[in-house]
């Protein structure tokens, strides 16, 4: 995994710790069964799952960005898990700062029951995310204690 994404990955994973305490605050009718769980029948992980009061069980992917990937990898993971539980109620939670469009529309052209959660900004902290990108004019003056000529 390239420094990056193993950055973004780490992002990813404080933001999804952060919801799964405040779970009872986000969505009160769910309780949490386990952050990072493999899903059945297989040797993935999701990022977590969580079930209802009505105990319909939910396999939740959490992105900074969203794109067709994060689509691709949540839909495995409901598949995998309706397979090992094909009794049970299981629906799938794509959760993000930023969802695409085009992964929105197909979610609804396609009737693929993904539940596409944007993530309230105050969580970007926890990832250390920045909320805002911020421009810098000029490059500020350090000055230098082993040369006070240069100050």
């Amino acid at each position: 995994m390239s420094g990056d994404l193993a950055e973004e990955f780490a992002h990813e994973c404080a933001i999804r710790d952060v919801y799964a305490l405040r779970l009872p605050e986000f969505r009160p009718q769910e309780h949490l069964i386990r952050t990072e769980p493999t899903v059945n029948g297989s040797n993935l992980r999701a990022d977590m799952k969580t079930v209802d009061v009505e105990d319909t069980l939910r396999i939740w992917e959490f992105k900074i960005h969203a794109d067709y990937r994060s689509v691709g990898q949540v839909l495995t993971y409901l598949a995998m898990e309706r397979l090992g539980s094909p009794e049970r109620k299981v629906r799938a939670v794509l959760a993000a700062f930023d969802l695409s469009a085009e992964i929105v529309q197909a979610n609804e052209i396609l009737n693929l029951g993904i539940e596409m959660i944007t993530l309230p900004p105050i969580l970007k902290r926890a990832g250390e995310v920045p909320a805002a990108a911020v421009e810098i004019d000029q490059v500020p003056f350090i000055p230098n204690p082993l040369n006070p000529l240069e100050s």
